[in-house]
């Protein structure tokens, strides 16, 4: 049982199941005070900010969710690890306050993030107080926005993962290339042949050196950027972090990175990295610092994170080094694997990472001096490729690209590898290098994340189609209420034997009215609208009873087989709309069958763990663990292809002739099982057929012996009691009234609450005996609430309800309120005369 500081049963039962599987931080978001925060109490939280949470809790990554303007942090185990003692005080805090030390940063990205942008930094530099004590750290930080149930921006989801160990090992590579005693002279010949700039300073941090690329890019001389002339370069709103950078670096005599902006010769500025290491003499005497400035604004811009700093800096420095010992000194010392050949296909270097790497691979170690092919030898097929690779660069091209090898073991890695031609310090070529770094797990995630990225796209799209629905079913229906009502009042007054082509027009009107209100009522079903009725169904003898109606659907070449588990559990479902998800399933399973087959039904107990997803469709999330019964519709038809699959819930998406179906057959399927707490699976693949699995909650509740079906009472259809009839709409009320008084009852009209209101506090009211009012109306009073004030006034006073979508005012979770009485547009005069009928002997 999770401790709470408010009622258990305020918590969704699924949400509730994915708190208690996530441990600790499960316990401490479920007891947490939400009612005192923005955020509200669980119950009142919407699906989506559910969802995200079970989504991030689900996560061994670091991952925090930020909700609203406030910033209110609701995160996982592993943000909570991340945070040290900082956690727990930080559940449903503020973000900004949680983490003053980056407080404007983190205001920003909550600006941005609630503006619906997705935001990554790398490598971001950040100086965290975790466990009582600042420390610098450097974070990998994606943000994604999480969209509400209208589609607006109402949190955030960010992924953290701690990169600073890689940073500090860059650092510790850095500092060991201080290591390498150079040659001044030497240095500066092969450094002013360099593409990149490079720099010296004394032991006061004066620059004693720039190379000739430092003019070509800035355009300020080399004289003129000597001692600290070469700060008027750096754009005025960074000039104060780089001078107290560079100082405290010398002043501290250890290595350094930043970033700035750097005017340059064309005009404007771009983006730079400057990176430094301190130098000694023999003697371990300090000497200065030696530097590089590296042009990163392309990789601004882009966001091109997979080249790391220190991957930059090694080529840069190597490119300018000809020294074959500078060169084995320094690679073999980097974590990074480089291999370099000259032009006669052998190794003239090759650093510890690569040869290790190489052995796990090949299953030798190479030496300096081997032909490559006489390396690769057991390894043939890499062998080929690796031998075009080594052409090209060796030829002067340098370039990248991603490779796919296999080790002794057979496992799978990938590799960034990346080559460029060697030239010596007069420039001349004398062979090509190659640095390779793993990035499968990289890899890896970038798979993930842009999985997710389309899932929730998906999800958002087809949220957003089932508002559009919703926002159009009340219109539509009124519509179609006008045309259903007055083509059957033209029927009933037609004489039956005159104007036979007037009554055929009229009965042809009505087919096509008809359709269009099973039409808007399967788009209702899609959208999770419609008020369903549950009750415990027993699934085996509902399919019996269709069983005559699909052999006939099916017709003559499509044969019927259905299988049910001898100990079958009840279903919790509205049977009328379960029938139609399966008459639908039957009939595409029909068209998909064009020259006969087997349409299978079998119906199963399945247990599900919360995991289980859909295999196509909408976006899969999370279902509620617990029983539920599985019915399996089968087809050995023509099947589909992954794309198909990814658009089968879509409503209007088809892949028959027109005028051959709507596309909304499938998408009934989905919202009906959503809406009833369930979940749709389909597996299916070209020339193998389909099966398309409807999963519904298990009935928990008394279960009765079925009986005979109860028989509808007994009533007059006539009266004479007086009605009132609140409609906003004047073509239906007009209709409403019409048809109420060809019944013979007295009726009184209202087009919204506060009218209504007035009518039944006149002095006469207490005649009323019953209100038939529309659920939606104007001027802020809904059906619901205008019942409930005219019940305040006349206890006794029978209420019916009409709608053509009734949003959540008395459907709630999908079902219709306890106690409410509903008739939904369009409604026949029959159907209007046995209900009031009903209501008011009731």
């Amino acid at each position: 049982m999770i401790a709470t500081a408010h009622d258990p049963a305020d918590i969704p039962a699924g949400f509730a199941a994915v708190l208690a599987r996530s441990g600790e931080i499960g316990r401490l978001i479920a007891g947490h005070d939400w009612a005192a925060t923005p955020l509200g109490p669980i119950s009142q939280w919407p699906q989506s900010r559910l969802t995200a949470i079970a989504i991030a809790l689900a996560s061994s990554i670091p991952i925090a969710t930020i909700w609203g303007p406030e910033g209110i942090l609701i995160y996982n185990a592993g943000y909570a690890e991340f945070s040290g003692d900082r956690h727990p005080a930080m559940l449903g805090a503020p973000l900004v306050g949680i983490w003053p030390e980056a407080a404007p940063f983190n205001a920003q990205v909550i600006v941005e993030g609630l503006a619906g942008r997705t935001l990554a930094y790398r490598d971001q530099a950040m100086l965290l107080d975790r466990d009582g004590r600042p420390e610098q750290h450097w974070l990998d930080l994606d943000y994604t926005p999480i969209a509400d149930e209208t589609g607006r921006p109402a949190g955030i989801m960010a992924t953290v993962i701690d990169s600073s160990a890689r940073m500090r090992d860059r650092q510790d590579r850095e500092i060991a290339l201080s290591a390498a005693r150079e040659s001044e002279a030497r240095f500066r010949n092969v450094a002013d042949h360099a593409p990149i700039i490079m720099w010296v300073t004394d032991a006061d941090g004066h620059c004693t050196y720039i190379n000739r690329a430092w003019s070509v890019q800035t355009g300020q001389s080399v004289d003129q950027g000597m001692g600290f002339g070469w700060i008027k370069t750096v754009h005025a709103e960074d000039r104060q972090t780089v001078e107290q950078a560079f100082r405290s670096a010398i002043a501290e005599t250890r290595a350094f990175q930043t970033e700035f902006r750097l005017a340059q010769a064309t005009g404007g500025y771009h983006w730079t990295m400057v990176t430094a290491i301190p130098r000694f003499d023999d003697d371990g005497a300090y000497l200065g610092m030696i530097g590089s400035v590296i042009d990163i604004d392309e990789r601004r811009r882009a966001e091109a994170t997979l080249r790391d700093v220190n991957a930059v800096l090694e080529r840069r420095v190597m490119e300018a080094l000809a020294e074959r010992k500078l060169f084995a000194d320094i690679i073999d010392s980097a974590g990074t694997m480089v291999q370099v050949l000259g032009f006669d296909h052998r190794y003239l270097a090759i650093n510890r990472a690569a040869a290790e790497d190489f052995e796990r691979i090949f299953g030798l170690r190479p030496q300096i001096g081997q032909h490559k092919s006489e390396a690769m030898a057991r390894r043939p097929e890499i062998l080929s490729i690796m031998r075009d690779y080594w052409t090209r660069a060796l030829a002067g091209e340098e370039f990248s690209v991603i490779q796919a090898m296999d080790d002794q073991s057979g496992e799978r890695r990938h590799y960034e590898l990346r080559f460029s031609p060697l030239v010596s310090a007069e420039g001349t070529p004398i062979g090509a290098y190659q640095f390779a770094t793993d990035v499968s797990d990289w890899l890896a995630q970038q798979e993930r994340l842009s999985d997710m990225e389309a899932q929730l796209r998906q999800s958002q799209k087809m949220e957003a189609v089932g508002q559009l629905t919703g926002g159009i079913a009340h219109d539509f229906n009124n519509l179609l209420q006008v045309v259903v009502g007055n083509l059957e009042m033209l029927d009933r007054f037609l004489p039956a034997d005159e104007h036979p082509r007037a009554r055929r027009a009229a009965t042809n009107a009505m087919t096509g009215a008809r359709r269009a209100a099973t039409l808007t009522q399967r788009l209702l079903a899609f959208s999770r609208r419609q008020p369903l009725a549950p009750q415990s169904v027993d699934a085996r003898r509902l399919v019996d009873g269709l069983s005559d109606l699909l052999t006939r659907t099916l017709g003559e070449q499509v044969s019927l087989a259905v299988e049910s588990a001898p100990d079958l559990w009840a279903v919790e479902a509205d049977p009328n709309q379960l029938e139609s998800a399966i008459l639908n399933l039957a009939v595409n399973a029909r068209d998909a069958m064009p020259h006969g087959g087997t349409l299978s039904i079998t119906m199963r107990n399945a247990t599900l763990d919360g995991l289980a997803t859909m295999a196509a469709g909408p976006v899969p999330y999370p279902t509620d663990p617990g029983d539920y019964v599985a019915i399996d519709v089968s087809d050995t038809g023509i099947g589909m292809d992954r794309a198909t699959l990814g658009r089968v819930f879509e409503p209007f998406f088809t892949t028959k002739e027109v005028g051959k179906g709507t596309g909304l057959g499938l998408s009934m399927v989905y919202g009906f099982a959503k809406q009833s707490g369930g979940q749709v699976q389909i597996d299916s693949h070209p020339g193998e057929g389909t099966c398309v699995s409807l999963f519904l909650p298990r009935f928990m509740g008394q279960e009765h012996a079925p009986g005979e079906p109860p028989q509808p009472a007994s009533h007059p259809t006539r009266g004479s009691e007086t009605i009132l009839v609140v409609e906003d709409d004047a073509d239906v009320r007009n209709y409403s009234t019409e048809a109420l008084r060809e019944l013979g009852y007295d009726v009184v009209e209202a087009e919204d609450g506060a009218s209504a209101l007035a009518l039944l506090d006149a002095p006469d009211a207490s005649r009323i005996a019953l209100l038939f009012s529309d659920v939606v109306l104007p001027g802020g009073m809904t059906g619901a609430d205008l019942a409930s004030a005219a019940r305040s006034l006349h206890p006794e006073l029978k209420v019916l309800f009409t709608t053509g979508y009734a949003r959540d005012v008395i459907v709630h979770g999908g079902r219709l309120d306890a106690g409410v009485a509903l008739i939904t547009k369009p409604f026949d005069f029959a159907d209007l005369a046995a209900r009031i009928r009903a209501m008011l002997d009731g």
